[in-house]
């Protein structure tokens, strides 16, 4: 009896742990269990080295998905190709994405526009490692629409399609040859072989050269230097020397107000010069006038000479009565007598 009832309690603990394993489980897991998922897929022409089923989507850092499958177009739309299309896109690589429910409440329409048009401001999915060596993941970003073009594709996708940017591993390798290259155009042997030659050239030039003598040179140098220097200092501290560098400060501002002026100066000359022809053109219309005039007048101009000619001859007599009669000119003759009237 006492080994039964060992056993019965045995069996007893198992139950009721593999009934509480189990409640964990629908209570912990129901939730992703019954979570709607959104499947999604893109393309690349490049290698997915790393990649893997289970590998995780972030979005900026956050993962919202995760890699359900990985293989070839050729094989994924065998029936929708045609020989040339799969001889041009077979070799693509598809991958099929779950996603979890990053659009609530929409309807399959309304999430493929609202997908489409993230897709129009950059949306694209790339490979990205973590580090050199790092796990490859898959991360979708928002990236240039014009340096990231969509690939062309000749089949319509199964699920919802993102078009895919170039990986960052490739980017990376990618520069790593162009480096490469300019390395090995740039010739670096032949610089380092340079350098060394250089390099002995300037031992041996070190081993020749006295460099006792050289420092006792050096140290003349600088004295002389150092003695030219107070020279300069004493110069410049004699009061001529600063009078003279006060009036040439003066005639600097006065060279600088003289500039100014014929500035203003030439100013007014250039004026007068563009108003010049219009001051001859006035000048010659009115000489224009002065003709005309004087031609069209000349009898009447004739007159007025003669008419002139005839005074100028009237006076002259009556100055010269006047000389000899001033009386008769000043006073006239005297009125005549009432008698010799009436006579």
């Amino acid at each position: 009896m006492s080994a039964q009832a060992h056993y019965f309690k045995i069996g007893l603990f198992m139950l009721s742990g593999i009934t509480l394993v189990v409640l964990a489980v629908i209570i912990l897991g129901a939730g992703a269990l019954f979570k709607k998922k959104i499947l999604m897929e893109t393309y690349f022409d490049e290698s997915v080295q790393g990649l893997s089923v289970g590998a995780p989507l972030k979005y900026r850092g956050v993962t919202i998905g995760r890699v359900e499958h990985i293989g070839f177009v050729g094989n994924e739309y065998k029936a929708e190709l045609s020989d040339d299309d799969r001889y041009r896109y077979g070799h693509y690589i598809v991958v099929r994405v779950s996603v979890k429910e990053v659009f609530p409440g929409q309807t399959d329409e309304e999430r493929r526009e609202e997908v489409k048009r993230r897709i129009e401001e950059g949306l694209r999915v790339r490979l990205t490692s973590q580090g050199l060596t790092g796990v490859v993941y898959l991360e979708a970003d928002k990236l240039d629409p014009n340096e990231y073009r969509p690939v062309t594709i000749a089949w319509a996708p199964k699920t919802l399609y993102i078009p895919s940017g170039r990986s960052t591993v490739t980017l990376l390798g990618s520069a790593l040859t162009k480096i490469a290259k300019d390395l090995e155009q740039a010739e670096v042997h032949k610089v380092t072989a340079d350098l060394d030659a250089l390099l002995l050239s300037l031992t041996k030039l070190t081993s020749q050269t006295d460099m006792s003598q050289l420092s006792v040179q050096a140290g003349q140098a600088l004295s002389e230097l150092r003695g030219t220097l107070q020279q300069a200092r004493s110069i410049l501290a004699n009061p001529a020397i600063q009078s003279f560098m006060s009036d040439a400060a003066a005639t600097a501002g006065e060279a600088r107000h003289l500039v100014a002026d014929l500035s203003q100066t030439s100013k007014q000359i250039r004026r007068m010069s563009e108003e010049l022809p219009g001051t001859l053109t006035r000048l010659d219309n009115t000489v224009r006038r002065v003709d005309h005039l004087v031609v069209s007048k000349s009898q009447d101009i004739d007159e007025i000479l003669a008419n002139l000619r005839v005074v100028s001859a009237d006076l002259r007599e009556l100055m010269t009565n006047a000389k000899r009669y001033p009386s008769q000119v000043f006073l006239g003759e005297p009125p005549l007598h009432a008698n010799s009237a009436r006579r």
